[in-house]
């Protein structure tokens, strides 16, 4: 019988991770709105707060909180030791992440890895102070000073010195469009990577009161997990203005993955994705259209209350309802091919050492999902399959996508990325909601400029926001046309609004 005191120290665990109050024994993570990047913060916190090794396999195994706990009470395995803190005068580096994109951005220099942001502001920003505390973030945050240097066909980082960020005022009382033209501007202008100063601002003045923040910066130091500390660490700069303070520096976050890479575990995760992959296509087709049309970007249709319809196959099933969304994309691509095998990426965060929760800068890997069904498989078959894949992809994330593609030596096309050229991704809408002294900032989210952001052939958004699952659809238009990615979401949609019936369904369709 598991004690009321163990109980209420799983359950603060759970309600710190979900950012949910009073969570019961009988609540399923699932239902409570836990999704698979949650679920590695957990079985982390968890175990360091018990003191076991928890595999993520437990979280889904045993999913309400109750169950959970009391299978993590008869773990009889210590958890291996905590990794000391890597020190700060650890030498400069990047990470496999950062290689990647800056390697794409010089292979290609029409691809633009920019984050654009902008928000709705509730009150008043000054913009003289805003200017102060950016400089002050910038400083404190070696990442928004790091110089990435091309160095005799090396490719090299450095420091430069601080740097205050200017604030471009914007007149936006008669321009309804002036916010989304800065950001399409900014987008398209390239950020000159060895200058260290991978950051743009703006302050629009809407009329009545109202005000937009607008920012851009590069894919080198930021990613969608960490916008939430950026504006976290914003609002204290500009809210109670003071010196530099210790802060995780993002060079401990590459030798932490250095150091993964050294381990014997790496070897292991190889072998895994080594397997997983054999015989793979390395290209999902799609149809492209017989003369290159414009990238673009729409709302996939998905109903009200989708989220809450779910909830019975989660906890029947003990599924994410990202298992969910990538069966269902699993399935649409299935049916729109024809084909009993495909693949596709889905970007995960590599945030769950307790240090790195708060760290600023990008912590991103690349898993890669396979899907093979049969003749007669149905949508539960490819779901469970996919809990499995999802699952396996969570435990053997330690060696970096690639190092994958360089074991697999798969072929290669412009423009495409092998197995993940049809991209999932959970992680690009989310809110972001903040505080910036005694203003409140809402995100704006416009579709046109992800579009112009597309760097797969179809990437697939879905994100829990307000208690709602909202999707999009970004393609590139030498890769898909308008009117397919359009059917293409349609289905998507139809399969994920009727999917606690559809699980009879046959995954390929006769003939």
């Amino acid at each position: 019988m598991v004690e009321a005191e163990q109980l209420r120290r799983m359950a603060a665990v759970w309600e710190e991770v979900l950012k949910k109050g009073g969570i019961k024994p009988d609540d399923s993570f699932f239902t409570l709105g836990g999704q698979s990047l949650m679920a590695g913060a957990v079985v982390s916190a968890a175990g360091e707060r018990f003191g076991v090794r928890i595999p993520i396999r437990a979280l889904f195994e045993h999913s309400r909180l109750g169950e959970f706990t009391e299978h993590v009470l008869g773990l009889a395995a210590a958890t291996a030791p905590r990794p000391e803190a890597v020190s700060t005068d650890v030498p400069l580096a990047m990470t496999a992440f950062q290689r990647r994109i800056w390697l794409a951005e010089l292979i290609d220099p029409d691809v633009r890895n920019h984050v654009p942001l902008a928000w709705e502001v509730a009150g008043r920003l000054d913009p003289g102070r805003l200017r102060v505390a950016l400089g002050r973030l910038v400083a404190e945050h070696e990442i928004l000073r790091t110089r990435f240097v091309d160095d005799d066909d090396t490719l090299v980082v450095r420091l430069r010195e601080p740097w205050v960020p200017p604030v471009e005022l914007l007149d936006l009382r008669n321009a309804p469009g002036g916010m989304n033209d800065w950001l399409d501007a900014s987008l398209r202008l390239p950020f000159d990577l060895e200058s260290g100063q991978l950051l743009r601002a703006a302050l629009g003045d809407l009329g009545d009161g109202r005000q937009v923040l607008l920012l851009c910066l590069h894919h080198l130091v930021i990613d969608g997990e960490s916008i939430s500390v950026l504006l976290a660490e914003l609002d204290r700069h500009y809210t109670a203005p003071g010196g530099p303070r210790p802060v995780v520096q993002y060079r401990e976050f590459a030798a932490y993955e250095q150091g993964q890479r050294d381990s014997d575990a790496r070897d292991a995760d190889l072998e895994y994705w080594a397997s997983t992959l054999e015989g793979a296509s390395a290209d999902t087709p799609l149809p492209a259209p017989g003369r290159p049309e414009p990238n673009g970007a729409f709302r996939i249709p998905l109903p009200v209350g989708l989220l809450d319809s779910l909830n019975a196959v989660q906890s029947e099933h003990g599924v994410s309802w990202f298992m969910v969304a990538a069966t269902a994309l699993a399935v649409t691509l299935h049916r729109w091919t024809g084909l009993d095998d495909v693949t596709f990426g889905s970007p995960t965060a590599n945030r769950d050492q307790p240090r790195f929760a708060e760290l600023l800068g990008p912590c991103l890997n690349t898993a890669v999902l396979r899907s093979r069904v049969t003749a007669d498989s149905t949508v539960l078959d490819a779901l469970l399959r996919m809990r499995g894949a999802a699952l396996g992809a969570l435990e053997h994330q330690t060696v970096q996508f690639d190092d994958v593609i360089t074991r697999l030596k798969p072929p290669r096309r412009f423009g495409h990325t092998p197995y993940t050229n049809v991209t999932l991704n959970m992680n690009l809408l989310d809110p972001h909601a903040a505080v910036l002294g005694v203003t409140r900032l809402t995100p704006v989210l416009d579709d046109s400029l992800r579009s112009n952001n597309a760097k797969f052939g179809l990437t697939v958004t879905v994100a829990h926001r307000d208690g709602e699952l909202i999707g999009l659809v970004a393609y590139r238009g030498d890769q898909l046309g308008a009117g397919h990615a359009r059917e293409l979401a349609d289905e998507l949609a139809g399969l994920l609004a009727r999917f606690p019936k559809a699980l009879d369904e046959p995954v390929l369709r006769p003939g």
